[in-house]
C-alpha cells in the first residue's frame, strides 16, 4: 500500500505549486490529479488533498470526488486550500462529506497565492506572485513537518466576524454555486483576437470548451469548474467573460507551470 497519496485539482498552477512542493519532502507520495480518477478507492494510509477556494467553498469536482471516494484504508486526512484571500468555511464543508464515511480532517491550512480571478480582480504583478509563492513555501515547512508527524491542526480562518463567516459567506456561497458564477458559464466567448490554436479546448478541465470551424465554443450542456484556465492561459488574451471587465484586465497563471503541464490533468497530454 503507497504511504501517502496526493491528491489536486489546479486550473492556473497554485493548486499545482503545493502539490509539488509537498511531493519534495514526500518523494514516495503518489501526486494524483482528481478529474483523472475512475477508481475511487484509497490506497493510502497518509491522503491530502489540494485544490483552491471556489465560491468560498471547494471546487466542484473536488465535491463530487469526495462523495465517491472510499477512505477505508486512510488513517490521516490534511487538506491544504489555495486561496486569493476570501475567508471561508470550506473546511467545515469537507468535513460535513468526510462525515458520511465516518472520517474527518485531521489537520487542515489555507495558503495564499496569487488571485486568478483577473476578469473581477487586479492583476497580480510580478512582485506579488514572487512574494506571495516565497511565503507558501516558508509556510509549507512547519506544515510538512505536522503531516509527518500525523498531527492533528486545524488553522484558523483569518476572518473573525461571526456574522461574516457564518452568515454572509455561506449565502454567497450559495447563491454563487446555484447560478453558476451568476451564469458566467454563459457569458464566454473569444473576441477578434483568437487564432483557433485550441489551447483553451485543451486546457479545459471540464471538457466543456470545443473548436468549431476553428473557434472555441463553450458546450451548454457541460458542467463548468470554474478554474478559469482558458482565459487565463490564451496566449492572445482572446477569451472574455461578458458583464466583467476582463477586456481591460490582464491575466494570471503560475509562472513554473505551462497549459501543458495543467492539461495533464486530464491524462493522455490534455487531449478532449
Amino acid at each position: 500500500m503507497t504511504s501517502m497519496q496526493i491528491f489536486y485539482f489546479s486550473g492556473t498552477g497554485n493548486s499545482l505549486f503545493i502539490a509539488q512542493e509537498l511531493h519534495k519532502s514526500f518523494p514516495e507520495a503518489a501526486v494524483v490529479p482528481i478529474i483523472q480518477l475512475t477508481d475511487y478507492s484509497v490506497k493510502a494510509d497518509v491522503v491530502g488533498f489540494v485544490f483552491p477556494v471556489h465560491a468560498f467553498t471547494m471546487p466542484a469536482p473536488v465535491k463530487h470526488f469526495l462523495e465517491k471516494i472510499n477512505l477505508e484504508e486512510a488513517s490521516y486526512l490534511f487538506a491544504i486550500a489555495t486561496r486569493g484571500g476570501s475567508p471561508c468555511n470550506v473546511f467545515r464543508d469537507m468535513d460535513r462529506l468526510l462525515r458520511k464515511k465516518g472520517k474527518v480532517l485531521n489537520a487542515h491550512w489555507f495558503i495564499d497565492m496569487p488571485n486568478n480571478f483577473c476578469h473581477i480582480a487586479d492583476t497580480p504583478d510580478q512582485t506579488l506572485i514572487e512574494r506571495l509563492c516565497a511565503e507558501a513555501r516558508v509556510k509549507l515547512e512547519p506544515i510538512k513537518t505536522a503531516i509527518r508527524n500525523k498531527d492533528e491542526v486545524h488553522a484558523p480562518d483569518s476572518e473573525k466576524s461571526f456574522w461574516r463567516k457564518m452568515l454572509l459567506f455561506p449565502a454567497l456561497s450559495f447563491v454563487l454555486r446555484k447560478t453558476n458564477y451568476l451564469h458566467t458559464d454563459k457569458n464566454f466567448y473569444a473576441d477578434d483576437r483568437c487564432i483557433g490554436c485550441g489551447l483553451c479546448s485543451k486546457v479545459c478541465l471540464s471538457r466543456k470548451i470545443e473548436q468549431q470551424d476553428g473557434r472555441p465554443v463553450w458546450k451548454e450542456e457541460t458542467e463548468c469548474y470554474f478554474c478559469f484556465a482558458c482565459i487565463n492561459h490564451c496566449p492572445r488574451q482572446a477569451i472574455q467573460i461578458r458583464k466583467t471587465k476582463s477586456m481591460a484586465k490582464g491575466r494570471y497563471r503560475h509562472p513554473l507551470y505551462t497549459a501543458h503541464d495543467i492539461a495533464q490533468q486530464k491524462g493522455r497530454a490534455g487531449n478532449p
